[in-house]
């Protein structure tokens, strides 16, 4: 197994997750049988399935001096993760999430706050970044994450984002990304269409190698200007699909950064998404490196 370093740059939020027995149609209620906080985010939760995998991560994220902060602030240190607390303004405060989460589906609906504030551009520390191997961003970094792929690039290190919604300046901010995952709900938004091959090969257009575009159920399809995978999901009894997306994810760059070819990489990643969705929660729900490699190896025998 090959060991790498990645620098983690985004949102990181507290999660209040409910579940109950349906989800509530407009003007219902709906009784919580169970409720907890945790911690979440894209680029977080991907670095801690990384570093339960054994890699060296660090994070920089926003957050504020308060009550949602200090939970940010042990989940990190609990999970190994490296981080420096963010300077804050007084009036500042902690990005949150309402996740509703179904009991025999684990679908989930989510309502989320990002924060009061943002990282800038002249807050990125370029020697820090370019002393890891690779970068994880979620776009939502603006002018800080662009600074961050330049610096990562010039490194020679590779740059991956998961790229959860529209963001200010695509253009600009695709051009440094070498791997883009994203939800086929996105394809829509961005395009005006539900063709995911026009969609891809646009995205590919503004400058990414390679495109990923998470179905859920129905699996992944891959994209480069060469070729065009479809890889179906692991068969899983769900009981929470929250944070899938993060740990496909994360589990791709485990996978690209190991040198794999594209179709172990791709399983490898919906198996670590499998995973996850049969269990609940966020940090206790990451599955070990061992697990995934037997989820994948149970349908990919003899496979190197």
């Amino acid at each position: 197994m090959k060991k790498f370093s990645i620098f983690g740059l985004g949102t990181i939020v507290v999660d209040h997750q409910v579940v109950l027995e349906h989800l509530p149609k407009d003007d219902h209620k709906g009784e919580v049988l169970e409720d907890r906080y945790q911690v979440g985010g894209p680029v977080p939760t991907a670095l801690c399935l990384l570093r339960k995998f054994g890699m060296e991560t660090t994070f920089q994220g926003k957050w504020a001096a308060d009550q949602y902060g200090g939970m940010i602030e042990e989940d990190l240190r609990e999970q190994g993760v490296v981080f420096e607390v963010p300077l804050c303004h007084s009036d500042s405060r902690t990005g949150f999430a309402h996740v509703w989460l179904e009991q025999k589906t684990g679908k989930r609906t989510v309502a989320g706050y990002r924060g009061s504030h943002v990282i800038e551009a002249d807050e990125i520390d370029e020697r820090i970044i370019a002393g890891h191997d690779c970068l994880h961003s979620d776009g939502w970094s603006g002018e800080a994450g662009i600074k961050a792929m330049r610096v990562m690039r010039e490194s020679g290190g590779r740059v991956f984002m998961d790229l959860g919604s529209p963001k200010p300046d695509l253009d600009k901010l695709l051009s440094g990304v070498d791997t883009l995952n994203c939800p086929e709900s996105l394809v829509p938004r961005l395009f005006g269409t539900d063709d995911l091959e026009s969609g891809a090969q646009r995205l590919l257009e503004m400058g990414p190698q390679e495109v990923t575009i998470t179905r859920g159920a129905e699996g992944v399809c891959y994209f480069s200007r060469d070729e065009q995978i479809e890889q179906p999901a692991f068969k899983v009894e769900a009981v929470d699909t929250n944070g899938a997306g993060d740990v496909f994810a994360g589990a791709m760059i485990f996978a690209t950064m190991q040198e794999w070819v594209i179709g172990k990489r791709l399983r490898f990643a919906c198996a670590a998404a499998a995973l996850k969705c049969g269990r609940r929660g966020n940090r206790e729900a990451l599955p070990d490196l061992r697990e995934v490699r037997e989820k994948m190896e149970g349908t990919t025998k003899g496979m190197k």
